[in-house]
């Protein structure tokens, strides 16, 4: 608990001295007046303190742009520009244009994006290898049945895996690309013929839409866990074994509304975690975090990997820039920074650190 203690005393030393860097090469001396510290300061305070905070949130993702590929990139560039003297560029304005260029292609790359997707869900693949070592005899599909790991309890991040946009006489969601995880869901409450396990499904109000009542009934459009548990119904899960956690927007919040249901209908502390490849590993760690024993049980998997009957072969597109691969990496990173902000606010076990 001390080495996990100092190494954050010491990562936020680090990121202090980088924030009191930058502030003092791009804010001129007079304008860094204390006003100005005491509101960024205050802003970073708040972004620790009440993330979830729309304005606040909004406010991070400004001052997060530049530490991904895209918008250190446009920077750089912006620096290059900004520093033309009569019409040419700087020998620092150069080198930024050129740092610019390879950062922004080497992130473009599908062969480097598909990389780093590989690292970040190589938790997930030594997850479901260490399930495998529990079978006596060669698994099943999907390997170990829940009810021989004492788990009676799928839970299912589901914040962000429908969309509600749709058009008035067409009131349908939609799934997006972690969508996976609700069929995923359904598969584990049916692998046993003789025992259904409670599906909580947890997935908060959907921060980037408002609700409009509809008519005649005036009624606001049905929440995000609502539409899960349609679709849950929809593939034969019995509506008795569905329980909505409709408070979870991230993945702390998620953990806390969890928690409260197993505490308040008795239900133990064993779980099956199913969300993403991705963020399985932060995940498992936050609901440690709050006492609970995961099962991590992950899906919407991006890459193949080592070792797995199909492999992905090199093609000349991959050593082709493209936007889909840039979109992939600062996925990837911007999995990494949470984890590092998890870190910081101490959300995460330290069983492994």
């Amino acid at each position: 608990m001390l080495f996990l203690l100092l190494t954050r005393v010491l990562l936020w030393i680090f990121i202090a001295v980088i924030v009191y860097m930058v502030l003092l090469r791009w804010i001129p001396k007079p304008y860094l007046t204390w006003i100005g510290g005491i509101f960024l300061f205050s802003l970073i305070v708040l972004g620790f303190l009440n993330p979830n905070d729309r304005l606040v949130a909004s406010a991070w993702e400004i001052l997060s742009f530049p530490l991904k590929p895209l918008g250190l990139s446009l920077l750089l560039i912006s620096m290059a520009i900004g520093g033309i003297k009569k019409g040419v560029l700087t020998k620092n304005g150069v080198y930024q244009l050129w740092f610019a260029f390879i950062l922004l292609t080497l992130f473009s790359l599908p062969v480097i994006a598909y990389g780093l997707a590989q690292q970040a869900e190589l938790e997930a693949v030594l997850a479901e290898q260490r399930l495998q070592t529990l079978c006596q005899a060669p698994c099943p599909v999907p390997l170990v049945p829940l009810a021989e790991q004492g788990v009676g309890t799928i839970v299912v991040l589901a914040q962000g895996t429908t969309t509600g946009a749709n058009l008035p006489d067409r009131p349908y969601f939609q799934l997006n690309e972690t969508g996976d995880r609700i069929f995923y869901a359904s598969q584990l409450y049916w692998q046993e013929p003789n025992f259904r396990p409670l599906v909580i499904v947890s997935a908060g109000p959907r921060p980037e839409t408002t609700g409009v009542p509809t008519e005649p009934t005036g009624q606001l459009p049905r929440s995000e866990a609502e539409d899960v548990r349609e679709l849950l119904l929809r593939l034969g899960v019995d509506p008795n074994r569905i329980i909505l956690e409709t408070t979870g927007t991230d993945m702390r919040t998620s953990a806390l509304g969890v928690r409260r249901i197993l505490e308040e209908r008795n239900l133990g502390t064993r779980v099956a975690l199913v969300t993403s490849a991705l963020d399985v590993r932060r995940a498992t760690l936050t609901f440690a975090n709050v006492g609970l024993q995961v099962i991590p049980r992950a899906t919407d998997f991006i890459t193949y990997q080592p070792g797995a009957a199909q492999q992905r072969t090199l093609r000349l597109a991959d050593f082709i820039a493209n936007a889909e691969a840039l979109a992939l990496s600062t996925r990837v990173l911007n999995e990494y920074y949470t984890f590092i902000f998890y870190f910081l606010r101490g959300w995460l076990s330290p069983t492994i650190f």
